[in-house]
């Protein structure tokens, strides 16, 4: 049997310390103060790469404020079953939204590889999430009665989510697929997404006054039901 010397043994054993160390840091949850506040205008700046997590509910009691602001790649926010909360309120349509600001729940641009899940986005002044990134994924998320849309992408995934009773179309976006998700009650289009999207599974009701639920038509996918109906 080779026997390894022991400065051989000594580098091996470093090596596997550093690759478990790098590991653990990318695995490394960095929890989100709820009552933070990073500077005027946003509630917290994210500033590096990792994955994020709420401990709390998320209050934002401006409407032009932006409760997080992402100036990173490789970001993921886990709302971890909490709530950003805003100070917009949304009445049954056609009512409009009241006030409404230039605040986001989740706000990005020119970022890449960033994923929103598990939680709530609501009564937001402008949008719930506006990611404006080519590689966006949404899971499990709820969008309401945000004032001017629930969400706002441009390029990427969601899916398992809610966008409902928002001030403007549910989900908007370029080359989106979307996938087993409900829009209801929006004041605008369910869906309204452009370029090369596609939509699979999902049910739309009630928005756009119960005119037209979403710009796509059924070639885009299949499953998806406009008021109970198979979408045009």
């Amino acid at each position: 049997m080779h026997k390894r010397s022991l400065p051989q043994l000594l580098a091996i054993t470093l090596l596997s310390i550093s690759w478990q160390s790098l590991s653990v840091a990318a695995d490394r949850v960095i929890a989100i103060d709820p009552v933070r506040a990073d500077k005027p205008g946003f509630m917290v700046v994210i500033d590096a790469p990792g994955h994020y997590q709420l401990s709390g509910n998320l209050k934002v009691t401006d409407v032009n404020t932006t409760a997080i602001e992402i100036n990173a790649d490789n970001v993921t926010i886990d709302l971890h079953g909490y709530a950003i909360q805003g100070a917009t309120r949304c009445q049954k349509l056609p009512a409009p939204c009241w006030p409404l600001g230039v605040g986001n729940g989740i706000h990005a641009v020119n970022r890449n590889h960033v994923t929103v899940r598990n939680g709530i986005v609501q009564g937001m002044g402008n949008y719930g999430i506006y990611l404006e990134t080519n590689s966006v994924n949404l899971d499990h998320v709820v969008l309401s009665r945000n004032g001017r849309g629930g969400a706002v992408f441009f390029g990427g995934a969601i899916s398992n989510s809610v966008a409902e009773s928002n001030g403007g179309d549910g989900i908007f976006g370029v080359d989106l697929k979307v996938n087993r998700s409900i829009m209801r009650g929006n004041q605008l289009l369910g869906l309204a997404a452009h370029g090369q999207s596609s939509f699979s599974g999902n049910q739309l009701n009630a928005n756009n006054g119960n005119a037209a639920q979403t710009n796509l038509k059924s070639g885009a996918a299949a499953g998806n039901t406009c008021n109970a109906m198979a979408c045009p």
